[in-house]
């Protein structure tokens, strides 16, 4: 459950759909100036089913133990381990490079995002942290297998289970092309998703042209409209809806209050 509190209230959005509004942004990304993903079915498959293991359990809002509501990012671990193993089985199931993807997110989430997302602590020697990566790693191998990944795409993978980051030139591999777009996806919704008040923001790094990369600029213009430069959607605005539900922060029962909300979808326009 991704959390916000705005004044005197909490907004909730749940980790499926976050994940769906990635999904939204997988199937129209195609702007002159970024990398299209090829093959497309998988990639979209990965992007929109990355988090579809919290399902279950986001079926109602948590409290800790100050009786705050419990954000994603405060999850116990075991917990976190299993979410993300079943949500690779998900994405598995559909498409074998999808899986692939989606177990690249989830070990990169608890290895330093693989070197590229800075914001992410590297807990990889940590149980029950340490043992998931072995075998979201372990299972990647059997995907590439599965997949007769190409001698560059089969390099890059070896280099991040042996090193945590992608060797120099891995922008030529199409696997790491894809697994940085689906961390910028999978960032520019947790941002939409995630903020009370928009903020000026960078993201990346973005795959474009040729073997190079470059930063997502995020500027508010709007109160829900949001510029991108480089811009990467196929379409001149691209429309989002993010469903949520907002409740009192002095709820005595969260729970009934959670249930007791309309979903309110809040729409935010994406331009040039």
């Amino acid at each position: 459950m991704i959390v916000t509190e705005a004044g005197e209230r909490y907004r909730f959005v749940t980790q499926p759909d976050h994940a769906a509004l990635s999904g939204r942004f997988a199937r129209h990304w195609g702007g002159e100036a970024v990398v299209v993903p090829d093959p497309r079915l998988p990639f979209v498959v990965a992007a929109e089913t990355h988090d579809q293991g919290w399902s279950d359990y986001d079926c109602r809002p948590r409290l800790d133990g100050e009786g705050d509501p419990v954000d994603f990012v405060a999850v116990d671990g075991d917990d976190w381990t299993d979410f993300y193993a079943r949500g690779v089985d998900v994405a598995a199931d559909v498409h074998p490079y999808a899986g692939l993807l989606v177990s690249l997110h989830a070990a990169g989430l608890r290895r330093g995002g693989y070197g590229v997302r800075t914001e992410i602590l590297d807990l990889s020697d940590e149980e029950p942290y340490a043992s998931f990566v072995d075998d979201q790693e372990a299972r990647q191998d059997a995907f590439a297998a599965e997949c007769d990944l190409p001698e560059r795409d089969r390099d890059v993978l070896d280099a991040l289970h042996a090193e945590g980051t992608a060797p120099a030139g891995a922008v030529r591999s199409d696997l790491w092309k894809h697994y940085l777009l689906l961390q910028a996806l999978d960032s520019l919704s947790l941002y939409t998703c995630h903020n009370a008040r928009f903020e000026p923001a960078e993201l990346g790094p973005v795959p474009v042209g040729g073997d190079d990369t470059t930063t997502l600029d995020v500027t508010p213009v709007g109160p829900a409209t949001l510029r991108l430069d480089p811009y990467p959607f196929d379409v001149a605005a691209l429309s989002a809806t993010v469903p949520r539900r907002v409740v009192p922060n002095d709820a005595d029962d969260l729970v009934s209050a959670y249930y007791d909300a309309d979903v309110r979808r809040f729409e935010v326009t994406f331009v040039a």
